[in-house]
């Protein structure tokens, strides 16, 4: 029989009787959890929450567990929020459950600080939106969190955080951004609550890594160990002079077995050549001595036989011819050779491949085929190897890095020694070549040339590509602004030059005109017309010159009359009547172009007139033309206060149409259409009657 689970506390709830387990799943209230750690494995089950750490309880000795029923027997119905509280915590312990199967990516959100603290978020999509509301992927109680805050979106370029508008903002590792692209161990900074987004790929590789680095570590402590030892060996060695080392490789029984002594070198000789091996003394034994402390007498007699026994064996061992005779003394080439072959051992393991070549070839001379180890050979490969790497590091040096490359490929494999050399010379190969490559993308990026800078950033590895594609963007944005810039200030200073050659021809047509424009300010007309006749004649090839003397020709005198007429009726006190000639007169004095105290003098004429005529049109009703005769003079004399009254009037006057013409838009369209246009044409620019009578005449008139 299965163990059964512990009673939830809100068993019984929906139904007034039953077992807990019956109960359907939407109204199981989850087990209560603690925080959970930062440290802190959420694959392994907390033994808080489900049973004991000694399995369920034994129902032998508890009994068949019984349901809670509601005190009165009624049946209950759990409120939305609970439910809600419930889906959020069940979706959060299929989170935790290692077991359960997820569609998502593997990437998940971890809450590292806030009223959250300790809960996290598996990915169940690719789209995860975060905040306060009840329908976001991942709920939070922050109140400080916006209801929806931010979005994360996963894709081919990994996992997009994209704020959704919030409040306060979202901080990216303490930077304020609406929208980035996340990278495994960023934190996530929004209202009180701090969360860090996990890859869990990355993660792995992240705790590889670090184990990795450990047992490296630890593998460098032991050699260096035993490096240690080795060096007190030695001197231990060294410090007992004369003393034999144990460890001594003569005494080698491989080495022996490698290089073996001739036959006649066997023998224990006491020739030059011949070896000495140690022996080790005998044990001497202490006789010991009778309980009484001396011998008995017929011990002593016992001794004393016996040494005359030995000494009369020694004097017949003496007597006795001896055996045959001793070998002959060694060869002194071949010792000689074998000091040599002995040397060139040393040098091999010293490194010096070179001088042990030399040695063996100087024993081969002596005693040929002694190398029966092919020492010389082992040493002129290794020379070969050394050589090879030599020439590789040479090439790397020279930045010729695919020549260093192919050099080391064709390098023939040596000892574990060498091989090491070769490792070392690779990982450096590869690091030069990539702090070379850096370089050649910065001292582009610094010639300011995205057309040299792009395929030199092909060439990167892809983890170093997309920081210098984002900087390549931003350069060829800024120098898209330069040359837009430069553009502008080019238009401008040719727009300056020309303004400056419009200038200087301005002022020269001036110069070529002052003798006309004295005679036309000094009142003679018709000698500023003959004037204009001399320039056409000084300046015939000059188009713009004669065009210019030509229209003065025809303008002079048609203002000379206009400007007559209105000084006449100035002077018989008819300053309505005046308004129009000075108006006219005004106009052909600007179409003129000259400077001086008589277009002041008319201004203020026609100014006065502008406000006798625009006050008959006040009287005869006419307030379209008293508008415009008004702002005239204004506009001559912004200080005429007679001005300022007729338009004060003309507003009240306009104000009155309107609310005629209001009345009648229902019984008489057209004719409140008329009156309508007139209001907009005498009421002031921005005034509410004004905007009001544009609207209904837009309604009258569609």
């Amino acid at each position: 029989m299965p163990p059964r689970p512990p009673s939830s506390p809100r068993a019984g709830a929906g139904r007034s009787s039953g077992r807990a387990g019956d109960e359907p799943d939407s109204m199981k209230a989850p087990a209560r959890r603690r925080p959970a750690l930062e440290d802190e494995d959420f694959s392994a089950p907390s033994s808080e929450e489900g049973y004991p750490e000694d399995g369920p309880p034994n129902p032998e000795l508890y009994g068949e567990e019984e349901p809670m029923h509601s005190r009165t027997g009624e049946t209950r119905v759990a409120s939305l929020d609970d439910v809600e509280a419930e889906r959020r915590a069940r979706d959060d312990d299929e989170d935790d459950n290692s077991d359960a199967t997820r569609a998502g990516p593997p990437v998940q959100m971890v809450v590292l600080d806030g009223p959250d603290k300790g809960r996290k978020k598996r990915f169940q999509s690719v789209r995860m939106v975060v905040g306060r509301n009840k329908d976001c992927d991942f709920v939070l109680e922050d109140q400080s969190v916006s209801r929806r805050h931010l979005e994360l979106v996963y894709g081919q370029a990994g996992v997009v955080m994209r704020d959704l508008g919030s409040v306060s903002g979202t901080q990216v590792n303490d930077q304020r951004v609406d929208e980035c692209l996340l990278k495994h161990g960023d934190e996530i900074s929004m209202g009180k609550t701090r969360l860090r987004f996990v890859d869990e790929a990355e993660q792995i590789k992240e705790l590889r890594a670090q184990a990795e680095a450990r047992e490296a570590e630890e593998k460098r402590a032991k050699e260096e160990a035993a490096r240690e030892a080795e060096e007190r060996r030695k001197n231990q060695a060294a410090a007992r002079g004369s003393e034999v080392d144990p460890n001594d490789p003569r005494f080698n029984e491989a080495t022996n077995a490698n290089y073996r002594l001739p036959d006649n070198l066997k023998e224990s000789s006491g020739g030059k050549g011949a070896v000495a091996i140690p022996r080790r003394p005998p044990i001497r034994s202490t006789p010991s001595r009778s309980a009484g402390g001396g011998l008995t007498g017929k011990q002593k007699a016992l001794i004393g036989g016996g040494g005359a026994l030995v000494v009369l064996l020694v004097i017949g061992l003496v007597l006795i011819p001896s055996g045959p005779p001793p070998p002959p003394p060694p060869d002194p080439k071949v010792e000689r050779a074998k000091v040599l072959m002995q040397q060139a051992r040393e040098s091999i393991r010293g490194d010096d491949y070179a001088n042990a070549v030399r040695l063996v070839e100087e024993a081969e001379k002596l005693v040929p085929g002694i190398d029966v180890d092919n020492l010389a050979r082992g040493a002129r490969k290794q020379q070969e190897v050394l050589a090879s790497l030599d020439a590789v590091r040479a090439l790397i040096d020279e930045q010729k890095f695919d020549e260093a490359r192919t050099k080391l490929a064709e390098t023939p494999q040596g000892t574990a020694k060498t091989d090491d050399q070769r490792r070392k010379l690779e990982t450096e190969l590869e690091e030069k070549e990539m702090a070379w490559r850096l370089q050649q993308v910065e001292e582009a990026f610094a010639g300011r040339d995205p057309e040299a800078i792009r395929p030199l950033i092909a060439l990167l590895p892809p983890l170093n590509r997309p920081a210098y594609e984002v900087k390549l963007t931003d350069l060829e944005a800024e120098l898209a602004k330069e040359a837009q810039d430069t553009a502008r200030r080019d238009r401008n200073a040719r727009e300056r030059a020309a303004e400056a050659a419009k200038e200087r021809r301005k002022a020269f047509i001036a110069e070529a005109f002052n003798d006309v424009e004295r005679r036309f300010n000094g009142g003679d007309y018709q000698r500023a017309v003959l004037e204009c006749d001399r320039v056409i004649d000084a300046h015939r090839g000059d188009k713009e010159v004669k065009d210019r003397a030509l229209a003065l020709k025809r303008l002079i005198p048609q203002f000379r009359r206009a400007l007559e007429d209105g000084q006449k009726k100035l002077d018989a006190n008819s300053l309505e009547a005046a308004a129009k000639p000075l108006r006219r007169a005004a106009e052909l004095y600007r179409q003129i172009g000259f400077r001086g105290s008589l277009g002041a003098t008319i201004d203020e004429q026609l100014a006065s007139s502008s406000v006798a005529a625009g006050q008959g049109a006040l009287k005869k009703g006419d307030l379209g033309a008293a508008g415009s005769h008004f702002r005239e003079a204004l506009r001559l004399n912004p200080g005429d206060g007679r001005a300022r009254e007729g338009l004060e009037t003309l507003q009240k006057k306009a104000e009155e149409l309107f609310l005629r013409a209001y009345i009648q838009r229902d019984r008489d369209p057209q004719a409140a259409a008329e009156m309508f246009k007139v209001v907009i044409e005498t009421a002031t620019e921005g005034s509410d009657v004004k905007r009001k009578a544009e609207m209904y005449l837009s309604e009258l008139q569609p």
